[in-house]
């Protein structure tokens, strides 16, 4: 029976009864019967009466249903899970389960939902480039991490902020609008940020239901265009230490070809200096090799306990007559103790004699190179000090890269090698390689630190 049904006969049934009542009470009593109007008037009160009891008692239980929908369409309407509501009656079981099965429906998309807005939040935070979602308000929507990196911001503080207020950069904020206007990926070029890092910035416009929005990718190329460029400069510099030789050997042979074999002073010199361009040649090949396979991780290593201040001292006494020859001092300070280093002992003295080397080659006549070794918190500390001709402050971070010279004007002395190679040298041992210098004429220092070996 539907709930309408039982509030008509429940309505019916209080004015009868209130009528049944009257006529009964006054009959009981005895007295006087009113008139026919006043009769009815009062039984139709009586019977409001109870007929009002009846129906509250009859929708009590109804209503509890009902506002237990309400209330849980006010926790769906607010993205809480709706509790399940109760069929309390007959009258209201088909309301309570339908509406149980819409709650559930709906928790289950909303958790879905859920799982995938953590899902792309998971991506975005972990994306290498930039992501910026411009609003069609031209506001940031979201921000990651990489974007806020790149631009030097917190992306956090983003999202709801006007584009140029939140990017803080007027070329990204054209590339935007540019791409809004003709409806179409734009693409661009770049410098970004406080460290303006090189960047391809694409934005794209999209469509979520009826609103436009803009996507900003910014993809970070700073570091691929400097290994380009590193690469540039090595396959020049390449070139330009192999020509040198090879034009040199080209005209000593020109000049005996034209006769100059005929003279034996001059074939003994032009042979002589045929065969120093062959060893140089030579020496810049096995240079070469030798720090491919070091960058490689190719290079053939045989590591033992080496007495560290022994090494040095033997590697720089080889290089004493170079020194005189070129009338600079050399001074050899080693340690009273034995100070052990875990090394390979051919690679730790090739990488000592590039720096007395390069110390030597670059301090004038009169000067000064003094190489010393020492235990300064728990590493074995080589440095090699000189008086030469200095190092300006921004020129220090590259002076191991490979072929970087500080003067090219100096392009004869030496392959431009022989540090890169002593850099990659300390690395494999564990341990690190730096250049100090006060400026131009004021002389370097050149420091190797390798970690001290464990006693047996």
């Amino acid at each position: 029976m539907g709930l309408r049904t039982r509030l008509v006969l429940a309505s019916t049934a209080g004015v009868v009864s209130g009528v049944l009542t009257l006529w009964i009470a006054l009959a009981v009593g005895g007295g006087p019967l009113p008139d026919l109007g006043a009769w009815a008037a009062a039984g139709l009160g009586i019977g409001v009466a109870i007929s009002a009891g009846l129906v509250l008692h009859l929708t009590r239980v109804p209503m509890r249903t009902i506002a237990s929908v309400r209330e849980g369409l006010a926790r769906a309407a607010a993205g809480q899970v709706a509790s399940a509501v109760p069929a309390a009656g007959a009258g209201t079981a088909d309301l309570a389960r339908e509406f149980n099965e819409a709650a559930h429906a709906l928790e289950l998309r909303l958790r879905t939902i859920r799982q995938s807005h953590a899902q792309l939040e998971t991506v975005l935070s972990a994306m290498a480039d930039g992501v910026v979602i411009v609003d069609e308000e031209e506001a940031v929507a979201l921000m990651n991490p990489a974007a806020g990196s790149l631009l030097g911001i917190d992306a956090q503080d983003a999202p709801g902020r006007s584009l140029p207020d939140a990017l803080r950069d007027h070329e990204l904020v054209g590339v935007c609008q540019r791409a809004r206007s003709v409806g179409e990926t734009v693409s661009e070029s770049l410098a970004v940020g406080p460290l303006g890092r090189s960047i391809q910035a694409v934005a794209t416009p999209i469509r979520l239901g009826d609103v436009r929005h803009i996507v900003l990718m910014m993809h970070d190329l700073t570091e691929v265009r400097a290994t380009a460029a590193a690469r540039r400069d090595f396959v020049a510099n390449v070139s330009h230490e192999l020509r040198t030789p090879v034009t040199s050997l080209r005209a000593l042979v020109d000049s005996l070809q034209a006769g100059a074999a005929d003279d034996p002073e001059l074939r003994t010199d032009f042979l002589r200096r045929i065969d120093g361009e062959i060893d140089r040649l030579a020496a810049m090949i096995a240079e070469l090799l030798d720090l491919a396979a070091a960058e490689a991780d190719r290079a053939s290593h045989q590591f033992e306990r080496v007495n560290l201040g022994d090494l040095v001292r033997q590697s720089a006494e080889r290089l004493r007559p170079q020194a005189e020859r070129g009338g600079v001092g050399l001074a050899i300070e080693s340690p009273r103790a034995v100070l052990t280093v875990s090394a390979d002992p051919a690679q730790t003295d090739r990488m000592v004699v590039n720096l007395l080397h390069n110390a030597i080659k670059f301090t004038p006549p009169g000067g000064q190179v003094r190489v010393s070794v020492q235990v300064e918190d728990g590493e074995a500390v080589v440095r090699v000090h000189d008086t030469g001709v200095g190092i300006d402050a921004e020129e220090l971070p590259r002076v191991f890269e490979r072929f970087y010279k500080v003067d090219p004007s100096r392009a004869s002395e030496g392959s431009g090698l022989g540090l890169a190679i002593a850099k990659h040298t300390a690395l494999l041992h564990g341990g690190r390689i730096w250049a100090e210098s006060d400026g131009p004429e004021r002389g370097s220092v050149f420091s190797v630190a390798l970690p001290v070996a464990a006693e047996n």
